[in-house]
């Protein structure tokens, strides 16, 4: 009963904030954001009194081919992430920007997150994340108070494995919102190694998608290194496919995860 229950309250859950994403999307369009952390998220929450630090840095060396004589700034976020519970887990954010030797703090967001219990023996992990937070543009200053709503659903089989996140981002001060899937596939070379493909894309209001040179559809090459149960080595190249992504972007993802009961940390 207890299992029922829980289950009910998840899927209630989820149906309203669906409906929310519905009314807040109907009649608005989307907005194009700079990337500060580039990653496809996987189901498992933090372990419960556990903290994770990591830093997300990326570049661009080659912009938008319909944005010519920008600078290629270096966009930098340290997120914070610590484990509530079994399945919840809480994230913060710092967003920062340099560009020509100038540094800028852009924003802040708050991250809550919650898993599908192993003890439900879904067939797929599951989980739901929304974030919420403020952007600042670098060049006008303009505070840009905006949220995301992140389904996650993975799976691996074998040495092999799959995650999907179909997001939606969008802007309460502007009205905007935009759907924005994200894939990644991996293949666990060594325990200690695996190389996959992760894909980006903003395709518009979710219910209205933009003109195709609008979009951004962007794929990386990915090695996650498992060097250590307590660090995260996470390096990527990505490659755009229209007018409007990133020609040619690196990132870098570098964790770092503490225990605060002094158990031994699992992978």
């Amino acid at each position: 009963m207890k299992l029922l229950m829980s289950t009910n309250h998840f899927c209630v859950t989820i149906k309203m904030m669906v409906i929310v994403l519905l009314f807040v999307g109907k009649d608005f369009k989307a907005a194009a954001q700079e990337a500060y952390e580039i990653q496809v998220y996987s189901s498992p929450t933090m372990t419960r009194n556990a903290t994770m630090f990591e830093l997300h840095s990326n570049i661009s060396p080659s912009g938008p081919k319909n944005k010519v004589g920008l600078s290629h700034p270096l966009h930098e976020t340290l997120e914070i992430t610590t484990g509530i519970t079994d399945n919840f887990e809480l994230g913060f954010y710092l967003f920062d920007r340099t560009d020509n030797g100038t540094f800028k703090y852009i924003g802040s967001h708050i991250r809550p997150r919650i898993t599908v219990p192993s003890s439900w023996n879904w067939n797929v992990g599951a989980s739901m994340s929304l974030e919420a937070g403020f952007v600042k543009d670098p060049v006008t200053n303009f505070t840009d108070w905006d949220y995301e709503i992140r389904p996650i659903i993975d799976k691996t089989i074998k040495k092999h494995y799959i995650s999907f996140n179909p997001s939606f981002e969008g802007s309460f001060t502007l009205k905007e919102i935009e759907f924005s899937p994200n894939i990644k596939y991996s293949y666990a070379v060594t325990a200690a190694c695996s190389l996959g493909f992760e894909y980006y894309g903003a395709v518009g209001n979710p219910f209205r998608w933009d003109k195709h040179d609008l979009q951004t559809h962007q794929v990386y090459a990915v090695t996650d290194l498992f060097v250590d149960p307590r660090y995260e080595i996470i390096f990527g190249i990505g490659h755009g496919f229209t007018r409007s992504s990133d020609i040619w972007n690196i990132k870098l993802i570098l964790g770092r995860r503490a225990n605060w009961n002094k158990a031994k940390v699992s992978k």
